[in-house]
């Protein structure tokens, strides 16, 4: 009966100050969705490679190889070998297992079906021992071990077979071998670093790629995955690895003055936090989430203060009510009651509230963050987690203060009228207010430093054309007559008006380069001094049609049959290799795995990657069309007609090369991909930014509502004495200055740190200067005169005679 009349009383409080309720209700809810929102988000990232059974065991062994002089190269991967080194010596050593991934042509052999598949791998039996993979149909502990199986996901049964049982049906894989479709698995989660369309028997390899590929020490390519025992020591594990590494390769690593490791990495730690050579795709960025967690806190932490403030100025006009439920002998205990009562009412309607909006706005905020609707919200035990939190976050944290302070209110000090002006609780008020021109500073400051920087990337000078180049993936499938097609395939293409120039390379500009070789050095010189260059196959056009700028020297030509034993280096790679200057490399002598190449040129430094990375040492050879097929054709067309000339070199390379699927893009949007990461983070702070601000003005709405209701006398005795409305409203306007001011001593150094160690990470980076920080000052400043403005002009504009009544 007690509680129905608590809630009767609530309800009455709340409509009758419904402007006040309204806002606290807002506030609340838009911060506690805000918050849930970027939960979902974090818990998505950090949730990659969990649903695995015992995950936490599992760990992912890389290869990385060092010269003596410390230039070292990273892989995912490992070598083949390592495996079988491993595999039944080490008793910590539960399962490990190999994959290889294999990107080339599927096709069908009795319809006109091909693809090109880059998520297709060879798979040792153990592997779905490791990975859990939910199985439709199929047997893969048992059938994984015949030879030429095949499994595929369900999309990819669809692709290929449609609505008709795909097991039993054949898939010719690469041109070269059919494998038998053997079982079908669920599509693998958006939240797993591999992601597997088909697997194939690992036994297949030998015959497709040549039994030598697996003993090779010197290779890579090959992801092996350990699952240890429960309660393993992995640093003594991981002590191990020297010994066995000088048991199996020795010799090798002497041979070639390199230090080969093998590296222990944890599978749920892949996403977040590697980035080495070899990657099945761009990982996330744990600094990225874990920032984006702390924007979630103090978001939310915003709307609390806000409740605070707000609650607080709405305590002069409850003085009296207060003050009256004590006289006729109201006990302390049953005002807290009461105003708990409508606290929790209030963060049941905004919590209620929150709920509501995520549902809007999820596909939306998903879109925007490339978060997969699958991964549904409701199903994680962490968003219950956060939901049950802010609600009792809400009620005991931001309920405290003002309940507290209302139930506080002695009768002889409302009668007074001294309520409210004790330094203690204006103090309070006013550091609440100063937390929150801190953060909304170093958000918006945060947002326009990440805008900047991507507008700084995506406007660098590359060094290299890329505006209307069409990048077609050269045939995967091809013999040594098609091979000879392709000067024939060329001419075709340059015969049609729209095509400009078109070249043939093992990688455009847009990537990492994956062919690496170790160990390459000056002729005459000691090999320790050998180091890791990346390794660009190229044609006679390169250089032209990408526009590079050539140093010294001369391009590859046809007039110089010689070029087959010739090399291009770029600047950092003339400074790798000693060269006293760039003109000083020209004609001088390379030891390239003891064959020896004359320098015929060198380029200019360019972006081959974003300019968030590191210039890195290029060598660029001429490559024999025999070897070029594994890469890319490069067409340089006219920027009219573009529908038109796509379709003839489509029509061409269906006529030259005709068991391979025509697939391109564009080179500009090839290469803007890798700024993806960084304009989701930017978006993704921009949008928070902007709630955060709005929160701010509800916050700063609330505080102004209480100075001027709290200075109503004290205006109008000023004005009474020739005040006028302007120098009143500067007057108390200044009381928030003061506070952004305040802010400003924490906000710049903190947002100036900040900025600092984000940009730590780019290795071409915008300059700071003072517009960055000047700039969110100005829009604060701004939101925050339109936010008081009007309760500061009704209080200079009210009756003189009327306000000094008021108390």
């Amino acid at each position: 009966m007690i509680f129905a009349h608590y809630f009767k009383i609530s309800l009455r409080n709340l409509a009758r100050t419904k402007l006040f309720s309204s806002i606290n209700i807002l506030g609340l809810s838009i911060g506690m969705a805000t918050c849930l929102l970027i939960l979902h988000y974090v818990n998505f990232e950090r949730s990659y490679d969990r649903f695995h059974k015992d995950s936490e065991r599992v760990y992912r062994l890389r290869y990385e190889r060092t010269s003596e002089e410390g230039t070292a190269v990273r892989f995912a991967s490992c070598c083949p070998p390592a495996a079988d080194a491993i595999r039944g010596v080490f008793p910590e050593v539960e399962t490990i297992a190999r994959i290889f991934r294999n990107q080339t042509v599927v096709s069908l052999t009795d319809r006109d079906v091909k693809f090109t598949e880059n998520r297709m791998y060879f798979a040792e039996p153990d592997f779905f021992q490791i990975f859990h993979l939910r199985f439709l149909e199929g047997d893969p502990l048992y059938d994984i071990r015949k030879v030429s199986m095949a499994f595929i996901s369900q999309s990819t049964a669809e692709k290929y077979f449609g609505t008709s049982d795909p097991i039993g049906k054949t898939l010719n894989v690469g041109g070269k071998t059919d494998f038998t479709v053997a079982g079908v698995f669920e599509d693998v989660p958006q939240n797993s670093h591999l992601k597997m369309d088909i697997i194939l028997s690992y036994e297949d390899i030998r015959s497709l790629f040549g039994p030598d590929v697996l003993e090779s020490w010197g290779h890579t390519g090959f992801f092996t995955y350990i699952r240890f025992k429960e309660d393993t020591d992995l640093q003594a594990f991981q002590n191990k690895m020297p010994d066995l590494v000088e048991k199996s390769c020795g010799e090798l690593m002497r041979a070639y003055k390199v230090l080969i490791e093998l590296k222990l990495q944890k599978l749920e730690d892949i996403h977040l936090t590697s980035h080495y050579m070899q990657e099945y795709e761009i990982n996330g960025n744990r600094d990225s989430v874990n920032f984006l967690s702390i924007v979630a806190v103090f978001i939310v932490l915003m709307a609390w203060i806000n409740y605070i403030n707000l609650s607080t100025a709405r305590a002069l006009t409850r003085s009296k009510e207060v003050g009256l439920r004590k006289v006729v002998g109201a006990a302390r205990r049953h005002i807290i009651t009461q105003l708990f009562f409508e606290t929790l009412i209030i963060n049941l309607i905004a919590i209620t509230l929150a709920v509501v909006l995520v549902q809007i706005f999820l596909p939306a905020f998903s879109r925007i963050a490339g978060t997969p609707l699958s991964f549904v919200v409701w199903q994680q035990p962490l968003f219950w987690i956060s939901l049950s939190a802010l609600l009792l976050g809400g009620i005991f944290l931001s309920g405290f203060y003002p309940v507290a302070a209302i139930s506080s209110f002695q009768p002889a000090e409302v009668l007074k009228g001294s309520l409210g002006k004790t330094p203690k609780g204006m103090n309070l008020r006013k550091a609440l207010v100063v937390f929150q021109f801190i953060m909304a500073l170093v958000l918006l400051t945060g947002t326009l430093a990440v805008s900047r920087q991507i507008f700084f990337m995506k406007n660098q000078d590359l060094g290299f054309d890329r505006d209307h180049i069409l990048v077609a993936n050269a045939p995967r499938i091809i013999d040594e007559a098609s091979l000879k097609q392709i000067d024939v395939f060329k001419e075709e293409l340059l015969k049609q008006s729209g095509i400009q120039k078109m070249c043939v390379v093992t990688e455009v500009p847009g990537r990492q380069i994956y062919w690496d070789a170790g160990a390459i050095h000056r002729a005459g010189e000691d090999p320790g001094k050998g180091k890791n260059y990346q390794i660009v196959g190229v044609d006679y056009d390169y250089v032209d049609l990408f526009q590079l700028k050539l140093l010294y020297g001369r391009n590859f030509a046809k007039e110089f049959p010689a070029d087959n034993m010739a090399l291009i280096l770029n600047e950092t790679a003339v400074r790798w290799m000693g060269f006293e200057s760039n003109e000083a490399a020209i004609g001088q002598q390379v030891d390239y795995w003891g064959d020896f190449y004359t320098v015929i040129g060198v380029l200019s430094d360019f972006h081959q990657q974003s300019p968030k990375k590191a210039f890195e040492p290029h060598i660029y050879r001429f490559i024999p069309y025999g070897l070029r097929w594994i890469g890319k054709f490069a067409i340089k067309i006219d920027a009219q007609n573009v529908k038109e000339t796509m379709a003839f070199v489509g029509e061409k390379y269906a006529q030259f090369f005709p068991e391979n699927p025509y697939e391109y893009f564009f080179l500009d949007d090839y290469f803007n991909q890798q700024y993806r990461e960084d304009e989701l983070f930017g978006r993704v702070i921009g949008i928070f930014s902007l709630l955060a601000i709005f929160v701010t003005g509800l916050g700063i709405f609330g505080m102004s509502a209480f100075l001027a209701l709290q200075r109503t006398k004290e205006i109008g005795i000023r004005k009474v004495l020739g005040a006028t409305s302007s120098s009143i409203l500067r007057l108390l306007a200044w009381d928030f200055m003061l506070l952004i001011l305040i802010a400003l001593f924490i906000a710049w150094p903190l947002s100036y740190w900040g900025i600092q160690k984000w940009l730590d990470s780019f290795a071409h980076r915008m300059s700071l200067n003072v517009p960055l920080f000047l700039v969110p000052l100005v829009i604060i400043v701004m939101i925050t005169t339109l936010t008081i403005s009007s309760h500061i002009i009704k209080a200079a504009s009210a009756d003189p005679v009327e306000a000094i009544k008021h108390e």
